[in-house]
């Protein structure tokens, strides 16, 4: 099995949602452009690649107002990245990646991150963990509430590889509260376990592949981690972010 290896490793940010749940602010802005604290979300995920100095290509996928999405990344300053955007048909995570890899003849290890959630995390270090366990997923980790697990993928883990992974179960039957960050590195092998069709990845594929003890787990503590699935997830990462970035500065330490 090939390794995350090279300097020229590609970045997929999958970012294909219309917002529907955000209108009437995504009538006129899409979805990854919303700003929270001050900026578009889809910058936040940029940030972290942009740290990575091996990855160089990013696609991103979008499915809604792309001229619009495509017009703001292609004036965005950053450092050594090359962007570009794919047209997919909003057919959830596994769905538009797999579009993602056909269109541009994708076979290779790469990062996958959600275009919606704002955090902040090491990848170069998920990559060494990755690197470490030869697995051939890796999915980033954080611990939340218990009361708030049933809002996740949620993994059990056995020395450093997910032994079970459950998406969204309830309070009750969870036995872990380690979440989906929303942030994995995919071998070239997973890539051929997606078929031509809407379905999520992390219903299918991430609990086949914690059967097969090929699913590794890297758990890391963020300053910081905020979702805009809904309008009021979105108005709470606003106010919540406030307290967390100092104006023009990088994360604090809460």
């Amino acid at each position: 099995m090939e390794r995350v290896l090279g300097e020229c490793m590609k970045a997929v940010i999958l970012a294909a949602g219309k917002g529907t749940r955000f209108r009437p602010l995504t009538y006129a802005i899409p979805k990854p452009l919303l700003p929270v604290g001050g900026k578009p979300v889809i910058d936040y995920v940029l940030d972290n690649i942009e740290k990575c100095k091996e990855i160089k290509k990013v696609y991103v996928a979008v499915s809604h107002m792309r001229e619009t999405i495509e017009t703001y990344l292609k004036h965005a300053q950053r450092d050594g990245l090359e962007i570009e955007t794919v047209q997919t048909l909003g057919w959830e995570t596994g769905g538009d990646l797999r579009a993602v890899c056909v269109e541009k003849e994708l076979n290779e290890p790469m990062l996958v991150a959600y275009g919606d959630n704002v955090t902040n995390i090491d990848i170069k270090k998920m990559i060494e963990f990755h690197r470490k366990k030869q697995s051939l997923a890796t999915v980033a980790l954080f611990k939340v509430p218990w009361n708030e697990v049933s809002r996740f993928g949620v993994a059990e883990l056995d020395g450093g590889l997910v032994s079970r992974f459950v998406e969204k179960p309830k309070r009750e039957n969870a036995s872990s509260n380690l979440a989906n960050a929303g942030y994995y590195l995919l071998e070239a092998g997973v890539l051929g376990m997606l078929p031509h069709k809407k379905m999520k990845m992390e219903e299918t594929v991430f609990p086949k592949l914690a059967r097969e003890g090929a699913l590794a787990g890297f758990v890391y503590e963020p300053d910081y981690w905020l979702d805009i699935g809904t309008i009021d997830s979105y108005r709470a990462a606003n106010k919540m972010i406030e307290g967390v970035l100092p104006p023009g500065g990088s994360a604090a330490k809460p």
